[in-house]
Order: C-alpha cells, then sequence, then structure tokens
C-alpha cells in the first residue's frame, strides 16, 4: 500500500546557517529522527566549521568544552581530512599552515594538543619544537606526524619532547582521533616526553 507523503517535512537552512522547522505528522518512520536529532539541531548554527565539533561533543553526550587541537599542516588537503575526521569525533580544531601560524595560536586560548608536521614551508617541524620549548615551556603535548619513519628522526622528535611519533602513511585519520584523549591526559600528568 503506497503512503501518502501529503505533509511533507518543513526544515530549511537559513543565510545564517540555522536550522529551522518542523517534520508533518504523516512521517512516522522519522519520528525517531524528531523526536532525537531536530530539538539539538533546531536553531543551532551548524553550517559553520567552527560550531560543528561543539555540536558533535553535545550529541556524544560530553561534558565541558571540547578539546582544542592545532594541526600545524602545510598541506591544506591533509589538514581538511584531519580536520573532517576531529571535529566529527567532538573536537575541536585549528589547522595552521606554517609553524609561525601556529605560535601565533598560542598567543590566545591554548590548544590542548599540538599535531605537528616536519617539512613546513618556514621551518622544519623540530625548529618549531625547539622553539615552543624555549618560548612557551609547559606548552601542550606534541605528536609529530610525518612522513618521514627514519629511527634517527624519530629519536630526534622524542628527545626534543614529543610525546608521539607517527608516520602518516601508517595511521589514519580516525586511529588518531581514537588516541586524541589518551595524549591530552598524558599531557596533563606531566607526560610531556615520554610515552
Amino acid at each position: 500500500m503506497p503512503r501518502s507523503h501529503g505533509a511533507r517535512p518543513n526544515i530549511m537552512i537559513t543565510a545564517g546557517g540555522m536550522a529551522t522547522g518542523s517534520l508533518g505528522s504523516e512521517w512516522p518512520d522519522l519520528h525517531l529522527a524528531s523526536s532525537v536529532w531536530l530539538p539539538d539541531l533546531t536553531g543551532v548554527p551548524i553550517a559553520r566549521p567552527s560550531n560543528r565539533a561543539v555540536l558533535a561533543h553535545r550529541l556524544q553526550g560530553r561534558e565541558g568544552p571540547p578539546i582544542h587541537v592545532l594541526m600545524i599542516e602545510d598541506d591544506p588537503s591533509i589538514g581538511d581530512m584531519y580536520r573532517f575526521q576531529f571535529e566529527h569525533d567532538g573536537f575541536r580544531v585549528t589547522v595552521a599552515t606554517t609553524g609561525e601560524i601556529g605560535f601565533s595560536t598560542l598567543t590566545g586560548e591554548a590548544p590542548d594538543l599540538i599535531l605537528l608536521d616536519l617539512l613546513l614551508p618556514d621551518r622544519s617541524g623540530f625548529e618549531v619544537l625547539a622553539a615552543l620549548n624555549e618560548r612557551y615551556p609547559t606548552h601542550p603535548p606534541v605528536v609529530i606526524l610525518s612522513n618521514y619513519g627514519e629511527p634517527s628522526m624519530i629519536d630526534r622528535g622524542r628527545a626534543l619532547g614529543a610525546i608521539e611519533y607517527l608516520v602518516k602513511s601508517r595511521v589514519t585519520p580516525a586511529d588518531i582521533a581514537r588516541q586524541i584523549p589518551v595524549w591530552v591526559e598524558q599531557g596533563r600528568g606531566g607526560g610531556q616526553g615520554e610515552s
């Protein structure tokens, strides 16, 4: 028996990025969505990238502000890939494309974790980490995320205080997202330079 679609949902994303509207009464299969999702989304700006993480964080039932991750990565496509995954998982993300831009973010609200690439346009990631140690002795924990996996580079990164050194081709953004709370907790517990 065909279903009547006389009362269609009336949902709209406004120019300001606000979700407004309601579901029609003849959409019983959307009842769960109307009771779970729409109350959380109605009136919440969902089209602004900076709010995606906060929304995901709240929908997952987490308390307090979301973990803030600073990713220093010069490749915009890689930065966007990680940003998408991390925001989906409820983290707030700032992507800096140079070491200097990364430093400028530390003058405001400090991130909870720094993910650092080694090959940057203005300086090496090792230079960034050494400067972090000098300028901000109590800086957030740093995880190096690089294409280079030579043992000497891993040793150098750890000697400079990185709590982890990961090779990009061996991990996925989801793998990293699962570890973010662990690394943040390590940093809060004084685990800088340990793993």
